[in-house]
């Protein structure tokens, strides 16, 4: 086998391992719910309010744009967010056309709770592994990071997806706790339903 079979064969290795994460994400957010005694909501509905949160008065189109959702459906989302009280929808003051959407300090606090919970289930299972094993994770974080980045760069319609990057989705520190709204490195899968 050549250099570059064998370089081929090794991330071929990789590439087959990656679900992993999507597997660890899903079992997170199960974990995470189970733990947050807030109601529930949809997962698109969590996104929007997250997007929202990291981007505080954005458009609606805007939100779908970074979702990658189709621009109604968030629009249908805005409506249901705005009746149960967790997004305030202003007009913008330049366009009236357009709106502004803005967290309500019930979202703020259901965010919040929502991040305490995952915080505390991350947090214990971070501690269950041994200390190599924690390491090793936070050694490939930046690894993953940079793949998100080479993943994006190929897919220009996933640019900016805020809460696949980190702004806003719950990674882990050096000591192994969390920081952020949510669990999961995918755009669909990230810990939902504060």
């Amino acid at each position: 086998m050549t250099g570059p079979e064998r370089e081929y064969a090794e991330v071929l290795g990789l590439v087959r391992q990656l679900p992993l994460l999507g597997a660890v994400s899903r079992v997170a957010r199960r974990a995470v719910r189970r733990q947050a005694s807030a109601e529930r909501l949809p997962d698109a509905q969590v996104e929007v309010l997250r997007t929202v949160e990291a981007h505080p008065g954005i458009g609606p189109r805007a939100v779908a744009e970074r979702l990658q959702l189709v621009p109604n459906t968030v629009s249908t989302i805005v409506g249901e967010l705005v009746r149960a009280g967790l997004l305030r929808r202003d007009r913008d003051r330049s366009d009236r056309r357009a709106a502004r959407l803005y967290l309500t300090e019930e979202a703020v606090d259901r965010l919040a709770a929502w991040v305490a919970a995952g915080d505390e289930v991350l947090s214990a299972a971070l501690l269950s592994l041994d200390e190599a094993d924690r390491r090793a994770l936070d050694r490939a974080m930046p690894a993953l990071r940079r793949l998100l980045d080479a993943l994006e760069e190929a897919d220009p319609e996933a640019e900016g997806e805020d809460a696949d990057r980190g702004d806003t989705a719950h990674r882990a520190s050096p000591r192994g706790t969390t920081n952020g709204p949510s669990v999961s490195g995918s755009r669909s899968t990230s810990a939902s339903t504060p």
